[in-house]
């Protein structure tokens, strides 16, 4: 699987999202994911509900992942508490929003 994939499953997520009904998160992710090629930046913006690759100026969370434990937590085989137990994923941020992460990927 690839970040592709991830992204895409992201997109479907916030697509889904009702703009005008009551909504669980809300807040700007900047996500990092590393690949063997390097980090893939990418903006998962909950207030606007759109999902854009780049870099968002001050995001509410800051995450930085390697691709196998993003496509873990995505695939739910592991939770964002564990991979942070573990040393697997660096939050930083609002750590209440930061808490519903799993919600958002």
């Amino acid at each position: 699987m690839s970040v592709e994939t991830i992204i895409e499953r992201i997109k479907a997520r916030v697509a889904a999202v009702d703009p005008n009904g009551p909504r669980k998160v809300l807040g700007v992710f900047q996500l990092n994911i590393k690949t063997a090629s390097g980090v893939e930046q990418w903006i998962v913006d909950l207030k606007q509900l759109k999902v854009d690759q780049g870099v968002f100026a001050s995001p509410d969370v800051t995450v930085t992942v390697g691709l196998e434990d993003m496509l873990a937590i995505s695939g739910k085989t592991l939770t964002v508490g564990d991979a942070l137990k573990q040393g697997k994923i660096e939050l930083s941020g609002d750590a209440d929003l930061a808490a519903k992460l799993a919600e958002v990927i």
